[in-house]
């Protein structure tokens, strides 16, 4: 029969052989178990995707120059690598102010057609449009990268791919021999304190240190406030963190241009710029302090020579009002107040204790309250002529100010002239065996028993021993209601203020 096909016309071997095939394949897909040759199972290698979401990477990503320096930068040759690589990818160089010396881009250069300079200076014929950079970002990835740069065609590529498989990741692509350090970011709005530890893991990191570029969705940048704040990428990192995105840092690595920023007057002139750049954002913010990884805390906030961070209080505080704590720099001013002002009484002979708010303090933390407006210090009014400072006012040699109240015949301690944060020191008169304000008042306030100072306690309080009545619970429940400890960590500043 062989025989007789192979003798046969050339058509009807081409039937039998097209027969023969369409045999062979039905038969390996109704049964698969007898199938002439083995098939893996269908999974996608990560080839296959790199090649699809890679294809097209000019209509994907769009590349955004933010930080560098007017005076000195190497963007126009990163601009070029990019858009030698890819020519028609979108490039935009976002810059507060129209750059000087200006960029050498020709306005008539066709291979520069993609560039964007956008300048987010004001300008009053500008439309909202042509001042938001985000109107300029088409695609669905944008990527951040910062001055002196060269681009990678395999790394990119990379980067897209862990992008698209995990989307709701950032990924931080190091340049050259950087050093990128992971860190976990703690923003404590209550307390105004920013928090950085160093994640030794590697893994997801809320921050990265370290020049790299950072990929991202771009419809996630629309959902920040303030995506292009300086500096920069801390600025975004704080804002994504607050979001709990992750970052992921990217084995592979872009190249370095030029070298920039040689002399030491040009890195001292971008230091300078880089802290008046955050303590503007953190002025924004209401950062007040920021603890490093190291443990070390900068402050940001008040100072002797500055005004303090509240402003005069009209019934509740104005932190209080805002949901928050009083600002640490406030409290770091009132401790050092108070341990000078304890220190000068005692050293003058004079009888003091911590009085109803700074008592309960130091009873339930051994510090001040977090919501404390000032330290207050109860004093025997016989031994006020003890203490000259109390006597004649003035700011003494430490720069505190001592000051008699206009009115009521108490006293206040301020930090400086200029901060006015301060220690209430409040003279109570002995009369049968009470303790009565001495022609003050305050809310919170009222006599008590004389024998709560007989004898008088000590203790922690702000770093230090101060003298306590010695039922200091027993004389808070009198002060400020029954379980006035238990009810402090429970109700809040409510307690006080209500």
């Amino acid at each position: 029969m062989l025989y007789r096909i192979y003798r046969g016309r050339l058509t009807f071997k081409l039937y039998v052989i097209i027969a023969l095939i369409i045999i062979i394949t039905a038969c390996s897909y109704l049964f698969p178990q007898f199938r002439f040759y083995p098939i893996a199972p269908v999974t996608e290698h990560p080839n296959s995707l790199h090649s699809r979401t890679t294809r097209h990477l000019s209509k994907l990503v769009t590349v955004v120059f933010r930080q560098f320096e007017d005076f000195e930068n190497d963007v126009a040759d990163s601009v070029q690598s990019f858009v030698s690589a890819y020519p028609n990818m979108p490039v935009v160089v976002v810059c507060d102010s129209t750059p000087y010396p200006p960029f050498p881009f020709s306005a008539t250069n066709e291979t520069l057609r993609n560039v964007k300079v956008v300048s987010l200076e004001l300008r009053l014929e500008a439309s909202p449009s042509e001042l938001n950079p985000l109107t300029h970002i088409l695609t669905e990835y944008v990527l951040f990268v910062p001055d002196s740069v060269r681009v990678s065609r395999r790394v990119l590529q990379q980067a897209v791919v862990v992008a698209t498989g995990f989307p709701s990741y950032l990924v931080a692509i190091g340049i050259a021999n950087s050093h990128l350090i992971c860190q976990q970011v703690k923003w404590n709005y209550v307390d105004w304190t920013l928090q950085y530890n160093k994640d030794a893991s590697g893994k997801l990191c809320d921050a990265v240190h370290g020049q790299h570029a950072l990929l991202m969705k771009t419809s996630f940048l629309h959902s920040l406030p303030q995506p292009f704040a300086l500096p920069f990428p801390e600025s975004l990192y704080l804002q994504t963190a607050v979001k709990n995105v992750k970052v992921q840092i990217l084995e592979g690595k872009l190249g370095a241009g030029r070298s920039m920023l040689k002399s030491p007057g040009a890195r001292q002139r971008v230091s300078r710029r880089m802290r008046d750049y955050r303590v503007a954002l953190y002025k924004q913010l209401g950062v007040k302090a920021v603890v490093r990884e190291d443990g070390r805390v900068q402050w940001f906030g008040c100072k002797r020579e500055t005004q303090r961070c509240f402003p005069s209080v009209q019934g509740t505080p104005s932190y209080i009002l805002s949901g928050r704590n009083t600002p640490p720099c406030c409290r770091r001013n009132m401790r050092r107040s108070a341990g000078h002002v304890l220190h000068a009484l005692l050293q003058a002979g004079a009888r003091c204790w911590l009085e109803t708010t700074s008592l309960l303090g130091a009873v339930v933390s051994g510090d001040l309250l977090p919501w404390a407006e000032y330290v207050e210090i109860g004093i025997h009014a016989s031994d006020v002529s003890r203490v000259s400072w109390l006597q004649r006012g003035g700011a003494d040699a430490d720069g505190f100010v001592w000051e008699r109240a206009t009115k009521g015949h108490y006293y206040r301690v301020a930090f400086s002239a200029t901060n006015r944060v301060y220690v209430l020191v409040l003279p109570f008169t002995a009369r049968n065996g009470t303790m009565w304000p001495a022609d003050w008042v305050l809310a919170h306030q009222r006599e008590f028993p004389e024998r709560h100072l007989h004898p008088l306690a000590q203790i922690q309080f702000a770093g230090r021993q101060a003298p306590a009545p010695n039922d200091a619970r027993a004389f808070l429940d009198l002060k400020l209601g029954n379980g006035a400890v238990e009810r402090c960590n429970r109700i809040g500043p409510k307690l006080l203020f209500p």
